[in-house]
């Protein structure tokens, strides 16, 4: 009887594909799984000659350690897949879940065909950096290749996240940025350098980047990014988005996150200090990015309000 409860369970066991983890169709056929199963949409091809669970897929970096490893040898993660894995804040469409490929870079002198999930590219002189167990590009190599893919803003933004305050890995400051570009001779770079000049560090989202950009381009001044103020009574730190701090005006963005009820707790203990430290708090949302007159009324009501109670303070005028 257990001899035959073993064998039933052992029949029962075979084919089982472990959740979230890359096979070969090799190593699949040795577990069990036949080629009809195999083609079925139980499974999804993540490289040549690579299969995930469709259910329970692998990550993205369990795909790219397998591309580095077994796939291309030796080669460099590199482009838009270096980027996501950076967790760079790139355009929903240029992702590798809206359907991008693993892009790997290798040496000149090495051969290797591209294929629908896998995109080579063949260059020298790149710089590796180790990333999660992976070996991805640099931050300026990847940046060099986003400026041939990405817009301005969405590159600015790029640039903005690698200065994050939030970031704790591979976090490289505008300045840092500006004196590695300084010298580079890459397809991308005058793009780069024009993203640069608009960048700020302390930046943490694509929606503070898009923000701060609205407002230069209506002539208002650079503001302050995730400015610190601290509770007196509870000693307690709060992050004001964007702020021109001499006239204590507030601007903070309100994306979909914004509105469950734990963010909204939060935001209302930053208003309430805000307002008793004498702030001045606007809101914005992508309504306001789209049709931007009616903040833009308010702020330039509460920068003439500001200026008036304190004739002393530097000037914060739009130049529209």
């Amino acid at each position: 009887m257990a001899r035959g409860a073993r064998g039933e369970r052992g029949a029962r066991e075979k084919g089982v594909v472990p959740p979230r983890r890359v096979f070969t169709r090799a190593g699949l056929f040795r577990m069990g799984v036949s080629a009809r199963r195999l083609s079925s949409s139980e499974f999804r091809r993540v490289l040549p000659g690579c299969y995930t669970l469709e259910e329970h897929p692998a990550d993205l970096r369990e795909v790219a350690r397998v591309a580095q490893r077994h796939v291309v040898p030796g080669g460099l993660i590199s482009h838009v897949t270096a980027a996501e894995l950076l967790r760079l804040p790139l355009p929903e469409g240029v992702t590798w879940k809206s359907g991008e490929p693993i892009h790997c870079t290798i040496e000149p002198e090495r051969k290797r065909n591209s294929a629908r999930e896998l995109t080579i590219h063949v260059r020298s002189g790149r710089h590796a950096l180790a990333h999660e167990g992976v070996q991805i590009e640099d931050p300026l190599g990847v940046l060099l290749d986003l400026a041939s893919v990405l817009d301005h803003d969405d590159l600015v933004a790029c640039i903005d996240s690698l200065g994050s305050r939030r970031r704790e890995v591979q976090r490289m400051s505008v300045g840092a940025i500006r004196v590695a570009c300084e010298n580079a001779r890459a397809p991308g770079v005058r793009a780069l350098r024009a993203a640069i000049r608009d960048a700020g560090d302390w930046v943490d989202s694509p929606r503070e980047t898009a923000t701060r950009l609205l407002l230069l381009r209506h002539g208002y001044p650079e503001p302050e990014a995730n400015w610190p103020v601290t509770d007196p009574v509870t000693g307690m730190e709060y992050w004001v988005d964007l702020a021109y701090v001499q006239r204590r005006i507030a601007i903070e963005y309100d994306g979909k996150d914004h509105f469950t009820p734990e963010q909204q707790r939060k935001d209302h203990r930053k208003d309430e200090l805000l307002h008793r430290l004498g702030w001045t708090v606007l809101r914005i949302t992508v309504e306001d990015h789209r049709n931007p007159g009616d903040f833009f009324a308010l702020l330039d009501e509460h920068i003439r309000a500001a200026a008036s109670e304190d004739d002393g303070a530097a000037p914060v005028d739009a130049a529209r």
